[in-house]
C-alpha cells in the first residue's frame, strides 16, 4: 500500500461552522456569523504560530480540513487560513490536501481556490440519495445535487474524490441503502465511506434513540448492509482498508493512515486533537471559549497527558485491527513493538487460536468474514492484554 508508507505525518484544521446542524451530528460546531468567523479565523492564526515551534523540520505530508462544514467559508476567508498554514509549516511536495465539502456548498469560486491553494482532494458528504432520509437526517441538498458537485469537481481539475454514505439510522431499509450505494458507485469515485449510524446524546436522532423513542436497524440488518457495502464495492474495483472505508488502488485517504497507524499529528482549532513528541492533548471544544484563550495569549488544550508504553501498545493495537492489512510489526519502532509483544503477545496468539484473527506473512488481521464485527475482536483481544 503507497499510501501507508506516504501517511507520516498529518495537520488538521477543524472548521466548526455550519449553515444547518444535522439531526444526527455529535461533532464540535457553531453557529455560522460572520463575527465569530472572523474571529475564529483570528485565533487559528495565533494557534498556528503557537504550534510552529513544535513542527520544526517536519514536513506534513498530509493536510485535512474538517468540520463543521469547511466548504463554508468564502474563497477570501480560505485564502488566509492557508496562507496561515504555509507562513507556519512545511508541506510534503507531494502532501495530500483534504477538504471536507458539504454538495451544496460546492462552487466554481470556491474550487477555484481550494485549488489554487493545493487541496487535491475532496471528500462529499452525501449520506443519503434518498430524498425522506435526507430529510430525517437534515442535510440541505436534495438527492441530486452530490452528483452535480462531484461533477462540477472533476470539471475544475479535482482527481481524487471521496463520498460518504451513512446507513443503520431509524427507518432505514436495506433497499434504501442499497438503491444509494448503487448511485454512489455511479460516480466511478476513488474513496468510499459507510458509517453505520451510533447515536450520540445532544442531537435529536441519538437523544430519540437513547430516550427510547425510536430504535436502529438491528444488528443482523446493519450487518447486511455493511455486506452489501463491502461486495458492490469490490465489484466496482473498490478495496477496503480499514472497516468503514473502501478506494482504488493507491487512493486510500493518507490522513486516515496517520490516524490508524499512530503516526505524529497537529490539530488546530476548536476540539482538535494532536499526537506530538509522545503528548497527546485536545483543544477547548467551544469555539468562543477556545478563541479566548488564544487571545489572552495562552495555549488552547486541555487533557493533556503524557503517552506510557501501556497506552502506546494499547492504542497500536486498538487501531491497527482496524485495518484490513492488520496490526504489521514492520510498522513501528523497536521499542514500540517490543511493548506490543509485551502485553498482547499471549493475547494474540489466543485470537489466532481462536479463529478471532488471522496470521498473515506481515502480522495478524481480522479476517475479512469478520470485519462488521472487527470492534468485538479487538475488544477480545483488549481485555486479555498483560499488564
Amino acid at each position: 500500500m503507497r499510501a501507508r508508507d506516504a501517511a507520516r505525518t498529518g495537520l488538521y484544521v477543524h472548521v466548526p461552522f455550519c449553515a444547518v446542524r444535522c439531526t444526527y451530528c455529535h461533532f464540535a460546531t457553531a453557529v455560522f456569523e460572520h463575527g465569530l468567523l472572523e474571529r475564529w479565523l483570528a485565533a487559528l492564526e495565533r494557534e498556528a504560530a503557537l504550534r510552529a515551534p513544535l513542527a520544526g523540520g517536519t514536513r506534513f505530508t498530509s493536510v485535512f480540513f474538517g468540520g463543521g462544514t469547511p466548504s463554508a467559508i468564502s474563497a477570501r476567508h480560505f485564502s488566509r487560513l492557508w496562507d496561515a498554514l504555509r507562513r507556519n509549516f512545511t508541506l510534503a511536495p507531494d502532501a495530500e490536501v483534504t477538504l471536507e465539502a458539504n454538495p451544496e456548498s460546492v462552487r466554481p469560486a470556491l474550487l477555484d481556490a481550494w485549488a489554487a491553494a493545493g487541496v487535491n482532494r475532496l471528500s462529499l458528504g452525501a449520506q443519503s440519495f434518498e430524498p425522506d432520509a435526507l430529510r430525517v437526517l437534515g442535510r440541505v441538498h436534495d438527492e441530486h445535487r452530490p452528483g452535480e458537485a462531484l461533477a462540477l469537481a472533476r470539471r475544475h481539475g479535482f482527481e481524487r474524490l471521496s463520498l460518504d454514505l451513512m446507513y443503520g439510522w431509524p427507518g432505514h431499509t436495506l433497499e434504501a441503502f442499497e438503491r444509494s450505494l448503487d448511485r454512489a458507485l455511479a460516480f466511478d469515485l476513488e474513496h468510499l465511506s459507510a458509517y453505520a449510524f451510533i447515536p450520540d446524546r445532544g442531537n435529536p436522532l441519538g437523544d430519540a434513540v437513547l430516550d427510547g423513542r425510536a430504535e436502529v436497524v438491528d444488528d443482523d440488518t446493519q450487518a447486511r448492509m455493511y455486506g452489501t457495502f463491502l461486495a458492490w464495492a469490490r465489484a466496482a474495483g473498490l478495496h477496503p482498508y480499514e472497516t468503514s472505508n473502501v478506494s482504488r488502488p493507491g487512493a486510500e485517504a493518507r490522513h486516515n493512515l496517520v490516524y490508524w497507524l499512530r503516526r505524529e499529528y497537529l490539530g488546530l482549532g476548536p476540539s482538535a486533537h494532536s499526537l506530538w513528541a509522545g503528548d497527546r492533548w485536545g483543544n477547548v471544544p467551544d469555539t468562543a471559549q477556545w478563541a479566548a484563550v488564544l487571545e489572552a495569549g495562552e495555549a488552547p488544550d486541555v487533557a493533556r497527558e503524557r503517552e506510557s508504553a501501556t497506552s502506546v501498545a494499547e492504542e497500536v493495537v486498538m487501531l491497527a485491527l482496524r485495518l484490513a492489512t492488520g496490526l504489521r510489526p514492520a510498522d513501528y519502532t523497536p521499542l514500540t513493538w517490543a511493548a506490543v509483544e509485551r502485553r498482547f503477545g499471549a493475547a494474540l496468539a489466543a485470537a489466532v487460536s481462536g479463529r478471532r484473527l488471522e496470521r498473515t506473512e506481515q502480522g495478524w488481521r481480522v479476517p475479512p468474514e469478520a470485519r462488521f464485527v472487527a470492534d468485538d475482536v479487538i475488544a477480545w483481544v483488549a481485555a486479555r492484554g498483560r499488564d
